[in-house]
């Protein structure tokens, strides 16, 4: 009994730590995404820059604008619970929010 306690816990754990992951790299997306928009909007073409340049930009943007990760969050949630990540990560994240059934279990 013990033992499936200590593995409950270390799947919830895990569970946190892929969407805490996912969310971050969703973020960064945007924050790339955000940074290219603003080179064309000062009429620069964001392929004549290194991607390591926008790169680095882009965590410079995305420190300056953590609500990008908290707004990712939701929608790896969301994801998450569709089953786009696979029903070990459904199943892990049901678990962690207390969910009893899902529509894709």
């Amino acid at each position: 009994m013990v033992e499936a306690n200590h593995s409950l816990a270390q799947t919830l754990i895990a569970a946190q730590a892929r969407i805490t992951t996912a969310a971050i790299c969703l973020a960064q997306l945007k924050a790339r995404a955000a940074v290219k928009d603003n080179l064309r909007k000062q009429g620069l073409k964001p392929a004549h820059f290194a991607a390591r340049e926008i790169t680095a930009w882009a965590q410079v943007y995305l420190d300056e604008h953590p609500e990008l990760v908290a707004d990712a969050r939701p929608v790896i949630e969301a994801w998450t619970m569709e089953g786009r990540f696979g029903k070990r990560a459904q199943r892990a994240l049901a678990l962690a929010l207390g969910v009893h059934k899902t529509t894709e279990l």
